[in-house]
């Protein structure tokens, strides 16, 4: 009987094996296996989830928090748990609108370390240092690096520019108390996936138009930089089915901005800005299979042609979000690899 069972299972994997080989297969190129089959699987089971899984009715409080409630309990399995050598403190800090919630990484050691100021991802409208917390665990421990995980007022109730406030005020928190927190008290490293990564490319451009020259690191991984066109091959191509949908991105930007600024304000759309000479270097991560795809490899592109070191890292078998998924995929890993090392090399040159 034992063996019958055994037989029917191993079929049933092979099965699964095979179809997720078979559907990883497509027009654009191979998406990892795992991912073809979650997405079958997904477009069988929640139809909903093709045109738009994020971007839901956010009217009330209860509304948003369910919304919020859902999308971390969604994506908390994916990431692997890590152990935590140093300390994590979790503190408010007096923002502009408000008490301010980070979350400070601080590895073992005398330090000082190079800083890390993170934004994590979620379309402006969820997300928080927790959806973040083993990625940001890695880079402290890794760098070793503090890292202090914003909890940025979101939209809808908190719409632009409340998110680029918090993220301003951070930044210049963490440096005007980089000796306190154990930061090396030169150039320091903005960060951030997607909605964080729009963020951290706002933050490296205001911080070249005032002339502060604190920043000595971008981290964009799958930023979204552009809120002003839905038209790119990879919106087209990705815009349905792939996790995140051309839905979701336009009904994010819609609820972040409000009408409040035209879409093309770089505050909103870095890609707009008139120029990108003199920013900081660069580190921006693409995935293969993610709507945002394309806008980010322009923004990459623009920066190496206005002089600006950039390392561009495109993982073609990738959809949005595979950072985040270090369980499923070792690219997550490998990725995460690649920012340790831009940021050690940052601490390498600010001791030199």
């Amino acid at each position: 009987m034992l063996i019958v069972i055994g037989a029917i299972v191993l079929a049933l994997v092979v099965s699964i094996i095979g179809l997720a080989n078979y559907w990883s297969r497509t027009p654009h190129g191979r998406l990892k296996p795992i991912f073809a089959f979650f997405f079958r699987l997904q477009a069988v089971f929640d139809k909903s989830s093709i045109d738009g899984a994020l971007v839901k009715p956010m009217e009330t409080e209860e509304q948003r928090a369910d919304v919020r409630a859902a999308f971390l309990r969604d994506v908390a399995p994916l990431s692997k748990p890590v152990v935590f050598r140093g300390t994590i403190e979790d503190r408010s800090i007096e923002g502009p609108g408000g008490q301010l919630p980070v979350r400070i990484y601080t590895p073992l050691g005398d330090g000082p370390f190079p800083g890390v100021v993170y934004f994590h991802g979620g379309g402006f409208i969820v997300g928080s240092p927790d959806y973040t917390d083993a990625l940001a665990r890695v880079i402290a421990m890794d760098a070793p690096a503090v890292v202090v995980s914003v909890d940025y007022r979101l939209a809808p109730e908190s719409p632009w520019p409340a998110a680029v406030d918090d993220a301003e005020f951070a930044v210049e928190w963490c440096l005007g108390n980089a000796a306190d927190l154990r930061m090396q008290t030169q150039a320091i490293v903005v960060a951030g996936d997607s909605a964080g990564g729009n963020l951290a490319a706002v933050m490296a451009q205001s911080d070249r138009d005032t002339g502060r020259g604190r920043v000595g690191l971008q981290v964009l991984i799958y930023p979204a930089v552009d809120a002003t066109r839905y038209d790119r091959e990879s919106q087209v191509a990705f815009g349905r089915g792939y996790g995140l949908s051309r839905k979701d991105i336009e009904g994010c930007f819609k609820l972040y901005v409000q009408g409040k600024v035209p879409a093309s304000d770089p505050r909103v759309s870095p890609l707009s800005a008139e120029s990108v000479e003199g920013l900081p270097r660069a580190l921006v991560l693409t995935a293969g299979f993610d709507v945002l795809r394309d806008e980010g490899t322009e923004y990459a592109q623009r920066l190496a042609q206005a002089g600006v070191p950039v390392e561009h890292v495109n993982e073609p078998s990738m959809p949005h979000g595979y950072i985040t998924m270090t369980r499923v995929c070792r690219e997550a890993g490998n990725s995460i690899d690649r920012i340790v090392v831009a940021v050690r090399d940052l601490g390498e040159a600010n001791a030199a």
